[in-house]
């Protein structure tokens, strides 16, 4: 006899999670998918025709004795070098560490065997966000209103001129993006609507049924992953909510003990589970020295 209750089984993957983001955009098998999104998102002379996944480890940069490992790092026909990442957490220096790592990348194209010739490929760096960018001001309505896409580069300070291309970081605020399908008309909209809410949905809405969304959908239905996909996408959830429950442990120990006992116990725990020095010191209240000594 029923009870009347309906158990809710979640169809799709929620791309708002490094978890999620990895499964679908971390395998080559869906990387028409990735060009279809980064064709909506970089200028019209840097559409992607192909492109090929390359290791997200960047070569010869290590900081606090760990290499770093971006979440996507792939390379277009033309040479273009690409970082892609899903931001969920806010980060101190959080920019700063986009500039990094897109300004290691770059310099490697030095190391390609151009001599001092600096024909250099540009880097692009894409920043999902599911939180603001620290020390960002959104404030005055003139300039910003309901916009979620940014980009920063080199320019003149005055006529605004790009003499080149060399770093573009370029960030989706989807914390920002606020509208409801119906009102959806451009491509960026839509992607930004199905990116943030995929996870909720229990089938592709009609409004969206054109080849990309249907690939993106497709590509995020859980039961139509192998079951090598299905292990590694559980694997990382687990881990993602071991990071969440890591975060809320250190907050409220941190207000309800004090000691320093307590923060250098969960400041130890975090580093264990490979979150950055930074943020790690953003939330015990520990220095960077402190965290790195542990």
């Amino acid at each position: 006899m029923s009870n009347g209750i309906t158990a809710t089984v979640q169809r799709y993957v929620d791309i708002l999670t490094e978890a999620g983001f990895k499964a679908v955009f971390g395998v080559e098998k869906n990387k028409d998918i990735l060009i279809d999104l980064l064709n909506v998102l970089l200028p019209e002379h840097r559409r992607v025709h192909d492109l090929s996944y390359a290791t997200t480890e960047i070569p010869g940069f290590t900081m606090a004795n760990k290499s770093v490992r971006l979440d996507l790092r792939c390379i277009g026909e033309d040479g273009t070098r690409f970082i892609v990442e899903m931001q969920c957490y806010r980060q101190l220096n959080f920019f700063k560490r986009c500039v990094e790592y897109a300004a290691k990348l770059y310099d490697a194209g030095s190391e390609q065997g151009d001599g001092h010739e600096y024909d250099l490929a540009p880097v692009y760096f894409i920043g999902l966000l599911n939180t603001g960018i620290p020390k960002s001001d959104r404030s005055d309505g003139s300039i910003w209103g309901d916009r979620f896409v940014s980009e920063y580069t080199f320019r003149e300070k005055v006529s605004q001129e790009v003499v080149d291309e060399t770093i573009f970081l370029n960030f989706v605020e989807l914390h920002r993006f606020k509208k409801e399908l119906h009102e959806c008309v451009s491509l960026v909209d839509k992607w930004c609507y199905s990116l943030k809410h995929v996870g909720s949905l229990d089938r592709l809405p009609e409004e969206l049924r054109v080849r990309a969304f249907e690939r993106l959908f497709e590509a995020c239905e859980i039961a139509k992953f192998t079951p090598e996909e299905k292990l590694r996408y559980e694997h990382d959830m687990i881990t993602e909510r071991d990071y969440d429950n890591i975060i809320y442990t250190a907050k409220v120990e941190g207000k309800a003990e004090g000691l320093a006992e307590g923060k250098t116990d969960v400041a130890r725990a975090m580093k264990a589970k490979g979150l950055e020095t930074s943020l790690i010191s953003e939330l015990t209240g520990l220095s960077v020295e402190e965290i790195q000594r542990l």
